[in-house]
């Protein structure tokens, strides 16, 4: 049996127990130094709050300065935080109290520096300082410059300087809203957002010289979103702090901020990062994590041995145009007005960014696929062509039968045959068992029009571009209009020597045009006689005018003949006056016989300026009548046209009459300005009334057949002018003059350039 001692233990495990105890009382010593000298290594700070924990702006500061702390610092840092609570309670009884709680609580304990964070914490701690560290360092995190200007801290008091940015923020809401008439800066009545109007005010009004400023800070809580809620769209509202209402309310700023992008009827602009994201549309920022980490690098440097009065005040390096993506598209703002460099929040991920690699593998599946369908595509493509050379014949009788007054046909030029459809040999009065040949077939083209069917084909130089071309066909004793469609195909080697195409019957469709000539021509010599039926008082005191000095001279005449002796010098005299009457009225009828004359339109070289003055030679008794003055400014030397002088006269007699018929209400000078000129292979013609001119909503209706802007108009007038001036190869605009009245301007080639055409 083996030894025990006493208790039962074998003597071995005896042995190890009273070794392990002896180990324990040797070392023991060292690890409780060991201990001390790591609890002498380490740091303790004291955060100072300024608010409480639900201020967003002082949990996002804290974490930035604790984990600044833990990536930076070699040594265990120890954090006590404490929340003041002075935006709730701002009272100095408050004060007091929290300084004689952090003396009970931290009696005896030794911070190496002091931690402040928000602005409202630097009065307390200056003043109870030696309360909660004597002679501790301190670094505040958020002081705008104006305040640290105004508090003079001293020398062992440094930190962060959060520079104000209200114009900044200002530029980003014009940029945004340039039509903006309103500016509202929005502040509540605490001494912080006093403070902060101040800044504001000083900013704006340094560089604002667009809208109307208006400052909001001494409103109710409840009278501000009912307020912001009835702004015009054309708004800017900008938000500072709201730490109280006129009622002493206290409130944390982002959730007013919040409350009021909600309620507000315009965009609403901020200056803190943290109102970014709670309804606001964006500001010209800081981030409180970016103030936390400069502060907690100033921090550092002191516990690392610097002398606070060797780190100076910084300002913030970041701030940065920031604004939300969800809140610019809620009021349609453009992400393309934002200043260069600007930072979007919020923004949706595209599917690219969020699924790349799967939109990456989808296109590869998806081209894959593309490919082996294309594949299979082109394989059946050559196929069907294989199927529709098999069925061609039966494709081409099945399309015939389709066919209606339609006939096909196909010519190959390297062995002269012509292929036709049965109904196209019907066409063309050709015997079916007769073989077809170019000849065979321009036999039964009409003489004069064979050349023309021959030059269809000849001019098709490009393959896929078909040529259309009218001829007419003698068959079986009677003119047929028949409308020749061509198509070249190439050989193999490119060269033009296959031909389709279809034959069209279009006799019906020919006659039917040439019935609506005719009643064009009816219709337009029909306005010629209603023109001149209104003007038959003026035409026929235009030729009473000469009759009666016909008739005085004639009577003079014969009186000087019943002298004796006759003076024979006077009576040729009279004579003579006679002749140029009798000329001067044969004018007239001449003129007003051309413009009753009927029958079809006359080429011939027309002097646009004679006609100018004929026309208003013709109408010079009813102007005066209407006290209506004619000022003549025709271009010398101008080039003949090549028309028919009754249907361009017709044109000017129309505009002429309308003109009168504009000044008929004009009070004053009634004045018509008839001119001409010359431009490059143009001539130009102009006549300007002093009329009241043409509304905008009958601008565009104004050559539209039956559309009048006269009670006793037909709407036919300019409709036909048009139609006449296109047929000569010209364009007529009517428009409001810029001088006033209305101008009718006739744009006609010259007799060279259509000579040329």
């Amino acid at each position: 049996m083996k030894a025990c001692d006493r208790g039962g233990w074998p003597a071995a495990r005896y042995a190890r127990f009273w070794r392990g105890v002896f180990l324990l009382i040797f070392f023991a010593p060292w690890i409780f130094i060991a201990q001390s000298q790591a609890e002498d290594a380490s740091r303790r700070v004291l955060v100072l709050h300024s608010y409480n924990y639900t201020f967003p702006a002082t949990a996002m500061v804290s974490d930035a300065v604790r984990k600044r702390f833990l990536e930076r610092s070699a040594e265990r840092i120890e954090i006590d935080a404490e929340y003041l609570d002075l935006a709730r309670r701002p009272d100095e009884a408050h004060a007091s109290r929290m300084a004689n709680f952090l003396r009970e609580k931290y009696d005896g304990v030794h911070f190496d520096l002091l931690f402040v964070i928000g602005v409202s914490a630097i009065p307390f701690i200056l003043k109870y300082r030696d309360v909660v560290g004597p002679a501790v360092p301190v670094v505040f995190s958020d002081v705008t410059r104006s305040t640290y200007e105004a508090l003079q801290l001293p020398p062992d008091i440094t930190g962060v300087i959060n520079n104000s940015y209200p114009g900044k923020t200002l530029e980003l809401a014009e940029r945004l809203q340039p039509q903006a008439r309103r500016l509202v800066v929005i502040s509540g009545t605490d001494t912080v957002d006093l403070r902060w109007r101040e800044i504001a005010r000083t900013a704006i009004e340094s560089q604002n010289a667009g809208p109307e400023v208006l400052y909001w800070s001494n409103l109710t809580y409840a009278e501000l979103l009912r307020d912001v809620s009835q702004l015009p769209r054309d708004s800017i509202v900008m938000i500072l702090t709201f730490f109280a209402d006129r009622e002493g309310k206290r409130f944390i700023p982002r959730d007013v901020a919040a409350a009021v992008a909600k309620a507000s009827a315009a965009p609403v602009y901020g200056i803190f990062d943290t109102y970014i994201g709670a309804g606001i549309v964006g500001g010209y920022t800081d981030t409180f994590e970016s103030l936390g980490i400069t502060a907690a690098d100033m921090a550092l440097d002191i516990l690392s041995g610097t002398e606070v009065t060797k780190v100076p005040p910084k300002s913030n390096p970041k701030p940065a145009f920031r604004t939300d993506a969800r809140a610019m598209k809620k009021w349609g703002l453009k992400e393309s007005d934002l200043p260069l460099g600007s930072i979007v929040l919020f923004k949706e991920p595209t599917l690219w960014s969020e699924h790349r690699y799967l939109v990456l593998s989808t296109i590869l599946i998806v081209g894959l696929q593309a490919s082996f369908v294309v594949a299979l595509l082109f394989q059946r493509r050559r196929r069907h062509q294989a199927e529709i050379s098999l069925k061609e014949s039966e494709e081409r009788m099945s399309f015939t039968a389709a066919s209606v007054n339609v006939g096909l046909w196909q010519f190959d030029g390297s062995t002269n045959e012509m292929w036709t459809t049965e109904h196209c040999r019907a066409m063309f009065g050709l015997v079916g068992d007769l073989p077809l040949t170019r000849d065979a077939f321009l036999e039964v083209v009409h003489p004069n029009d064979r050349d023309v069917a021959l030059a269809a084909i000849r001019q098709i130089r490009n393959p896929g571009e078909p040529a259309v071309t009218r001829v007419r066909v003698i068959s079986e004793g009677r003119v047929r209009w028949i409308s020749i469609r061509t198509r070249v195909r190439p050989d193999d080697h490119g060269a033009p020597n296959r031909f389709s195409g279809i034959f069209v019957d279009v006799t019906e469709q020919k006659a039917v045009e040439a019935e609506a000539e005719l009643q064009r021509q009816e219709v337009t010599h029909l306005m010629r006689v209603s023109v001149l039926g209104e003007l038959s008082g003026a035409i026929a005191h235009e030729v009473n005018q000469p009759l009666t000095a016909i008739l005085s001279n004639a009577q003079a005449a014969l009186y000087l003949l019943a002298d004796d002796p006759p003076n024979v010098a006077e009576v040729g005299d009279a004579l003579q006056d006679i002749v140029q009457d009798v000329n001067r009225a044969g004018e007239v009828i001449y003129r007003l016989r051309s413009l009753l004359k009927k029958g079809q339109a006359e080429l011939e070289s027309v002097s646009m300026n004679a006609l100018i003055d004929q026309t208003v030679a013709l109408l010079r008794s009813e102007m005066i009548d209407r006290r209506i003055v004619v000022n003549m400014d025709l271009a010398a030397a101008l080039p003949h046209l090549l028309g028919d002088a009754i249907q361009l006269q017709q044109v000017l007699l129309n505009l002429l009459v309308n003109a009168m018929d504009a000044m008929a209400s004009t009070e004053g000078t009634r004045m018509i300005t008839v001119s001409s000129r010359a431009t490059q292979g143009c001539i130009e013609v102009f006549v300007r009334d002093r009329g009241p001119g043409i509304e905008v909503a009958q601008a565009g209706r104004l050559f539209e057949p039956f559309f009048t802007t006269k009670n006793h108009g037909l709407g036919l007038g300019l409709t036909i002018c048009s139609s006449i001036i296109e047929a000569h190869g010209g364009k007529i605009v009517v428009a409001n003059d810029s001088t006033g009245g209305v101008v009718a301007t006739i744009l006609l080639p010259t007799q060279e350039v259509l000579a040329e055409a």
